[in-house]
């Protein structure tokens, strides 16, 4: 707890400087450890909220001092009569005194003398009450009478209704007028971000998704999807095969012999009879060149090439790794495990996986490899590194999905050419070299 001297002093700046409220809760504070420090409730009494907590500081400085000047010339101020004392008599009429035929000479003036420190607080405890007589107020109600026991208590502390405005006390006497007191209430301030900061964050954090998803589902350098090749069927004269839209035009050492023979046109009058049929000739398969012996043409990366009702595409240069000669309990038995990424798409018209020996490898030392699906189907992460491995069916749908592909290679290769067993004439360089 501070000393007394400390609280009285911090009360004294705080009034000095015109925080009234701070210095009335320490002169407060001192009359409740010192109840009987007359200078804590004079300086209480210059600092009071209002007139009735003013009024009870002066008659407890008249209870402790009864012969205190500043506290009567305040009492006298507020216009409240000063409490008798008990052992106060009416003083005596004086009598009267003859008038000096001649006045006595003026005494000479008296240099003024420094003031002391309790002068000084005189002089501003009387400011301070000028200032406040100053105020326009309505009368003081009539004090009613206390019982005698009751007359050495002090009055409680009346509710804050109105408070009286700050005023900066000062050691000169003060003539601007009083400041008036705002009683509008200021808005407070708006804490927290603004509704176009929020704005602004959720457009950036959707342009964030959107840009997340297209690299998750389209990744640079792979083609769109693929629609599934339709089949058209050409209208042909009587006794002709249809031929599929789609197939190429057969050469002319792959052409088979068409029959000769025109129907007649019926005559008008007539009914049409249906001509016999026709013998139609077996179709005789294209020659297929053995892997060994193709020497298949390189196609620009993300070419869409079609074989045996499958699309296929390598989509990026990357995508063709060499990560050992091992994979789970599988081991290379020509050296190296050769780790390729394809999209196909299954126009079959049947859910089933890619087949076995659809794709080969063939190095610039004219070897040819095949690919292991087991191993495909233990090195698969589906989701992850691809969509399904080399085991897993794929859906009649026409839709791309990236087939996760494992070869047996040699170390030495070089320039891995990787194209369909059923179309060796195109193919795509997937890696220069395997070390």
């Amino acid at each position: 707890m501070a000393e007394p001297e400390t609280l009285l002093q911090l009360g004294i700046d705080a009034a000095r400087e015109g925080n009234r409220e701070e210095a009335r809760n320490l002169f407060s504070l001192l009359t409740r450890q010192e109840p009987d420090n007359v200078q804590a409730w004079l300086w209480l009494a210059g600092v009071a909220e209002g007139p009735e907590q003013r009024r009870a500081a002066l008659e407890r400085v008249i209870e402790l001092d009864p012969d205190n000047e500043m506290a009567i010339k305040g009492l006298q101020a507020m216009g409240v009569p000063l409490p008798k004392r008990g052992n106060e008599r009416a003083p005596a009429a004086p009598p009267p005194t003859p008038a000096p035929a001649t006045p006595p000479p003026e005494a000479p003036a008296k240099p003024a003398a420094a003031m002391s420190a309790e002068e000084q607080f005189a002089a501003e405890l009387d400011a301070a009450f000028d200032d406040y007589d100053a105020l326009p107020r309505a009368a003081p109600p009539p004090r009613a009478e206390q019982p005698p026991e009751e007359a050495g208590k002090l009055p409680p502390m009346p509710p804050r209704t109105s408070p009286v405005p700050p005023r900066a006390a000062s050691s000169s006497p003060r003539s601007s007028a009083p400041r008036a007191h705002d009683d509008e209430e200021e808005e407070p301030p708006r804490k927290g971000p603004s509704l176009l900061l929020w704005v602004l964050l959720g457009i950036i954090a959707l342009v964030l998704i959107a840009f997340l998803v297209i690299q998750l589902f389209f990744p640079p350098g792979a083609p769109a999807p693929m629609p599934p090749t339709q089949v058209v069927e050409q209208p042909t004269a009587p006794g002709t095969a249809p031929t599929p839209a789609s197939e190429a035009t057969p050469t002319a050492a792959e052409a088979t012999p068409q029959p000769t023979d025109a129907t007649p046109a019926p005559t008008p009058g007539e009914q049409p009879t249906a001509a016999p049929p026709a013998d139609q000739p077996t179709p005789v398969p294209a020659p297929v060149t053995p892997p060994e012996q193709a020497q298949p043409a390189p196609v620009p990366i993300g070419t869409v090439l079609q074989a045996d009702g499958w699309n296929y595409t390598y989509p990026n240069q990357l995508y063709a790794l060499a990560l050992g000669p091992s994979v789970a309990n599988f081991t290379a038995e020509k050296g190296a495990f050769l780790h390729v990424l394809v999209f196909v798409a299954n126009n079959t018209g049947t859910p089933q996986p890619l087949p076995r020996d659809f794709f080969v490898l063939k190095d610039a030392q004219g070897r040819v490899y095949q690919a292991r699906p087991e191993v495909s189907s233990a090195a698969v992460r589906p989701g992850v590194n691809a969509d399904v491995g080399h085991e897993t069916p794929i859906p009649a749908n026409g839709l791309t999905t990236s087939v996760y592909l494992v070869f047996d290679v040699a170390p030495d290769a070089t320039d891995l050419m990787l194209f369909a067993k059923n179309k060796p004439d195109q193919g795509f360089l997937v890696t220069g070299a395997v070390r």
